[in-house]
């Protein structure tokens, strides 16, 4: 006999990833009992329970039913009817007065053009009996088997259409009072941390660490331990709870005896499908009760001391035991705390007073004319604080919020949090580029510029206080501050120079930030003017070697000027001899062999011959000169691997 009981969550760890380790427990004296387990949830269920039982028995067996036991399928159609013929087909019925063999149906389309359902029935003289379906009142099974297979699957029909939920059957080798302890992972909503921070004095800060908790579960958690974890343990959907049909190879009968069947060489991949460990006991819990001053709310009064502002019970810092390990940080209440399904909770997990300063910091591209008031507070906790909400709190009321990023412990975090109105900031820029060096490099000749950007800052205080203000300028690739010109304190973040700067009350200070940065551009000394290879010659860094090779290079690159000039000069007169040569060819072939014309035609041909020997001379010197060109060129690539 199954047992009825109910089981109450007793815990709950929760993690940051979606996911949480459920824990119930039951009494119970009977052989089996249930536990239901959303369906949605039976897969992570089945894969990572945990039972323990307190008492003589031992667990036998986790039951659960498969959905590939259900027969009857409604079609798409709805038409359960047809469903039902389609499981009683074969079977002895009675339909009305007619008792038979229920054969089968099919549909029949009528005059008016309507598909009807015809009911077939073989009775005991094998006449078959069509039998119109919107005729029959009842149909009737009468063999055992039909009658008990009919009643399983209308009932799992019934089971996945009412609320999905799946009742898993616990078995025990033997009867008795045993006390039943049920863990296992299930999809849960991650818990969120929220943080408050309180202004105490000028110096100091009550930080407190909140945790928003969801129960989207099937049960309420009364009175239920509470662990909350940082950590995010690898984790998955996995299907256990429908059967693994494996694919066998299909052999054929041999077609004669006396020949051997040689089958396939078939091999399967088994998965390990060991349950996953539960996670590991995470220490001790609790839940903070403030007082009454604090959990209504109460503002804070400019005179009221510490002692009636932050009252807990027990103290804040106990409120649940705090366990940091490298991996993540564990949470666990000290009180039990209870959340109904449905239902969400915020928890006070820590508190803990941290010293402070604070600090205005402003940033051209957060606001363009006043900086924000923040609070700069070293995480003195033990454990790192993970991203969420801040509110800050002043004399008791709202000052303005921020979004912590995650901040490792003992680590210092400035939190802007209001605009301060108090202080107005000019910010203009203005940019230099000059050249600063030239250099010889191998090949090359180096020239070294210097690129400056000042950032000049009219910092206005119409307050009554002197007020310290980090100033935020843009860190631009490749520049470092100018500590020779700069002398104020200044921090580098991954996309600002950080400089703290102090302004009296009443007073307007002008503070200029110069960053700078030096590039450098290299040209083939080859390549270069006659100009620059002069002040390459007047560098004083050069040496007496350097300058005899330099000298050499500019004797013969006007070497190559004057080659160069000779090679157009003579491919210039080329061109006209060529041209002067095309137009005697034309005439010649215009002239006759006779007469005054074959005379002329004769001189044409003398002058055509001695313009071509011209042209070959010609060519041949541009060709010699082209190569000198090239000679002198691998000499002075010759001379600059000395220098």
């Amino acid at each position: 006999m199954v047992n009825m009981v109910v089981f109450e969550v007793n815990e709950v760890t929760l993690y940051k990833m979606g996911v949480g380790w459920l824990s119930s427990r039951a009494t119970c004296d009977a052989k089996e009992v249930l536990f239901p387990v959303l369906v949605k949830n039976q897969d992570d269920f089945l894969k990572t329970f945990h039972v323990e039982i307190e008492g003589e028995a031992m667990l036998s067996s986790i039951a659960f039913d498969t959905d590939s036991s259900k027969g009857i399928e409604i079609d798409q159609d709805g038409n359960a009817l047809a469903s039902i013929l389609n499981l009683l087909s074969g079977s002895k019925v009675k339909i009305g007065e007619l008792e038979g063999k229920l054969v089968g149906y099919q549909y029949v389309e009528s005059e008016n053009g309507k598909e009807n359902m015809i009911v077939l029935l073989m009775t005991g003289d094998l006449g078959i009996h069509p039998i119109p379906a919107d005729t029959i009142k009842y149909i009737l099974p009468i063999e055992e088997y039909f009658i008990k297979n009919l009643g399983d699957q209308i009932d799992l029909l019934s089971k996945s259409k009412k609320e999905n939920v799946k009742n898993i059957k616990i078995s025990f080798t033997e009867e008795g009072k045993n006390v039943v302890n049920v863990s296992y992972l299930t999809e849960l909503p991650a818990w969120l941390s929220s943080y408050r921070i309180y202004a105490i004095d000028e110096k100091n800060v009550m930080f407190e660490l909140w945790s928003l908790v969801t129960n989207n579960s099937q049960q309420d958690w009364i009175d239920a331990k509470i662990h909350l974890i940082t950590g995010l343990p690898i984790s998955f959907r996995y299907d256990v709870s429908s059967p693994w049909l494996i694919d066998r190879p299909y052999i054929e009968r041999p077609k004669q005896t006396g020949i051997s069947v040689m089958t396939p060489e078939t091999s399967y991949e088994m998965r390990d499908e060991r349950p996953a460990p539960a996670p590991a006991a995470a220490p001790k819990r609790g839940l903070a009760r403030m007082k009454k001053s604090m959990a209504e709310g109460v503002g804070f009064a400019a005179d009221e001391d510490m002692d009636d502002l932050y009252e807990y019970e027990p103290s804040a810092e106990e409120a649940a035991e705090i366990v940091d390990t490298t991996e993540s940080v564990s949470f666990s209440l000290k009180q039990l705390v209870t959340i109904k399904k449905g239902e969400s909770a915020f928890l006070l997990l820590h508190s803990k007073q941290l010293p402070k300063e604070t600090i205005n910091i402003y940033n051209k591209f957060q606001h363009v004319t006043h900086p924000f008031k923040a609070i700069e507070v070293e995480n003195l906790t033990g454990y790192g604080w993970e991203a969420g909400p801040v509110t800050i709190y002043e004399k008791g009321n709202y000052a303005g919020e921020a979004m912590l990023d995650k901040v490792p412990k003992e680590e210092k975090q400035i939190i802007p949090y209001l605009v301060e109105q108090d202080i107005s900031i000019k910010q203009i820029e203005n940019s230099t580029t000059k050249k600063v060096g030239i250099s010889l490099s191998d090949h090359y000749y180096v020239e070294t510029y210097l690129n400056e950007t000042i950032y000049e800052l009219e910092i206005d205080n119409k307050g009554d206080e002197e007020k310290t203000i980090i100033c935020e300028v843009p860190k631009l690739y490749g520049y470092k501050i100018d500590k020779k010109k700069f002398k104020l304190e200044t921090k580098e973040t991954a996309n600002y120079f950080r400089s703290k700067i102090v302004v009296d009350a009443k007073t307007t200070k002008k503070v200029k930030i110069p960053t700078l940065r030096k590039t450098s551009e290299s040209v083939s000394i080859a390549s270069i003017s006659d100009e620059y290879l002069d002040d390459l010659l007047k560098l004083e860094t050069i040496t007496e070697k350097q300058i005899q090779v330099l000298k050499k290079i500019k004797q013969m690159r006007k070497d190559k000027n004057q080659i160069n000039e000779q090679i157009n000069s003579e491919q210039a007169n080329l061109g006209r001899i060529d041209q002067e040569y095309q137009r005697i060819t034309q005439s010649i072939n215009v002239l006759t062999s006779e007469g005054d014309e074959g005379k002329m035609r004769a001189k044409y041909v003398e002058r055509m011959n001695n313009l071509f020997e011209t042209m070959e001379k010609k060519r041949k010197l541009v060709e010699d000169l082209q190569h000198k060109l090239s000679t002198v060129d691998d000499e002075i690539y010759g001379l600059l691997d000395n220098l």
